[in-house]
């Protein structure tokens, strides 16, 4: 008895500076201890930091340090430290919930820690039903309805150990002040005989010696006093022990009682049921076989009309798709929601819009040496590579017309002109054209060269038209731009001077002079080296 109250004060003591301590200092300051705290000192200021982080809701901090508390305190060998340290790992996981496919299970944090207090007989009761509601709550937010009875329970058992019965409190607590009163007075006279022997000292009164052993008589009384209440205390204990044996007896067997009593009832009720279940059946029976034709005759009729409407919805989900890929082959997916929504697009003015324009040298004689079908077949296949190559560097193609072709950077969301993704567009085609033309040259095809225009600036775009929906830009831009790649030369890329100035630092470029272009006079231009 004595072992468990000295533990009981112990971690008493060590609880309550651990909370003054979290409660009086902010978290920099707990850092600032925690870098000079050593052993169980530093087991209590990574607890304070806990709570700390725990109160201004930063729970993965408040994680990490109860984590950190639980690991030092195991390497120390200080078992109630770390059972505290586990009670505040379970609460911050499950104030934080499940993070990831992996989380950390808040439960077997808090069982841990009441089977260390159980295995190291700390009597720290308040940490015990602590880590017990916490369980129940989560068994409760679980919807594990057996689990709560359980730990209820528990709850139960523990609260009773920690409170004896009212009237033997009493009763002891009366007899231990009788008692300390006897061992006071007992003190008094040895106080006296004490002072009486100093006086006597040297002597050979033998009244001395009397006193000599009228002290030892007391001492000997006083420690018989002491044991007294030692033994007491631990009566005390076995008694609360088996009060609560015998009340727990009681309530099992009032609890038998009322699961028998009720067993009867029910099956007194289930006799009647039997009964009333018997005439029903028969009724519904009869009921049953007139209604199971005409059930059975419309169960397959839904079915058939269930199955012929799922295949309708298949194919109208099919062209609902094959229709809205159509519209996005022709239109940007902006302008297609529009149109969807609204039934019609407004037109929209972009500041910086870089354009391109790609043209085929000499095509008109290629088209002298191919057959209408070869023709159309070698365009759609160049075509067809600078679709994927536009896409890929996250630009519009605008449109064809005949053998050019025509695409826009910075639409249709207006993000800048995107004029470095052009250029490297560009070379890709020049380079894919090069590759091509070299298989073609060996098989003595006519080969196709490309001149490439590029210029930037402002520009209009938008639908126009009820039928055969086009989406266009038009503006000054886009004539510059067409005259930038008439002069042009093949298998090279033309630029403008304002194209120019805003990436000379990332292409090597090659002055060209002023260039007259058509009803434009005369424009700077640059070749972009490959």
């Amino acid at each position: 008895m004595k072992t468990f109250l000295v533990i009981l004060a112990a971690a008493t003591s060590l609880l309550l500076p651990l909370h003054t301590y979290s409660q009086s200092t902010d978290i920099s300051e707990l850092e600032t201890a925690l870098r000079s705290a050593a052993g169980p000192q530093r087991v209590e200021v990574l607890l304070a930091l806990t709570n700390a982080h725990l109160q201004a809701g930063d729970y993965d901090k408040a994680l990490e340090y109860a984590e950190n508390a639980t690991s030092l305190a195991e390497r120390i060998k200080r078992n109630d430290l770390k059972a505290l340290s586990l009670s505040r790992e379970g609460k911050v996981l499950m104030l934080r919930g499940k993070k990831g496919l992996f989380a950390k299970d808040p439960a077997s944090r808090l069982r841990e820690s009441n089977k260390i207090l159980g295995k190291s007989g700390n009597s720290d009761k308040t940490l015990l039903l602590e880590n017990l509601e916490q369980l129940r709550a989560l068994a409760v937010r679980n919807n594990r309805n057996s689990e709560v009875a359980d730990i209820d329970a528990q709850i139960a058992r523990a609260k009773e150990i920690s409170t004896p019965a009212p009237g033997l409190e009493l009763l002891v607590l009366e007899k231990q002040q009788e008692i300390a009163e006897q061992m006071a007075a007992m003190n008094n006279q040895i106080l006296e005989l004490s002072k009486s022997q100093q006086g006597a000292a040297g002597s050979s009164n033998p009244r001395a010696v009397g006193s000599d052993k009228e002290r030892q008589k007391l001492m000997e009384e006083l420690s018989a006093s002491r044991a007294l209440i030692d033994k007491m205390t631990d009566d005390q204990l076995k008694a609360s022990l088996l009060l609560m044996q015998q009340r727990t007896k009681l309530d099992s067997m009032e609890y038998r009682n009322k699961v028998d009593s009720l067993n009867i009832a029910n099956a007194e009720l289930a006799v009647r049921e039997s009964r009333s279940e018997r005439n029903f059946y028969i009724a519904g029976f009869i009921a049953v076989l007139l209604l199971a034709g005409g059930s059975l005759y419309s169960f397959i009729r839904a079915r058939q009309n269930a199955k012929v409407l799922g295949e309708k919805n298949k194919l109208i989900r099919a062209e609902q798709e094959r229709s809205e890929n159509l519209l996005l082959n022709i239109l940007p997916a902006l302008v297609a929601e529009e149109l969807k929504k609204q039934g019609s697009t407004n037109a929209r003015y972009f500041e910086d819009v870089s354009v391109l324009f790609a043209d085929f040298v000499g095509f008109s004689k290629i088209a002298e040496k191919l057959t209408p079908q070869q023709l159309v077949t070698e365009l759609d296949t160049c075509f067809r590579a600078f679709d994927e190559i536009i896409a890929r560097h996250g630009l519009e193609k605008i449109k064809t017309i005949g053998d050019a072709y025509m695409a826009a950077g910075g639409l249709p969301n207006g993000g800048g002109s995107q004029l470095r993704d052009m250029i490297e567009a560009a070379r890709e085609m020049q380079t894919w054209l090069a590759t091509w033309n070299a298989e073609r040259a060996r098989q003595k095809q006519p080969v196709f060269e490309a001149r490439i225009g590029i210029h930037s600036g402002p520009v209009v775009a938008g639908v126009v038209g009820s039928k055969k929906f086009a989406f266009d830009i038009w503006g000054d831009t886009v004539n510059i731009a067409a005259r930038i790649e008439a002069a042009g030369e093949g298998g090279k890329i033309n630029i403008s001077g304002e194209v120019f100035e805003m990436v000379k630092d990332y292409f090597a470029c090659k002055y060209r002079g002023k260039i007259a272009a058509k009803n434009k006079g005369e424009i700077d231009m640059y070749f972009v080296e490959n």
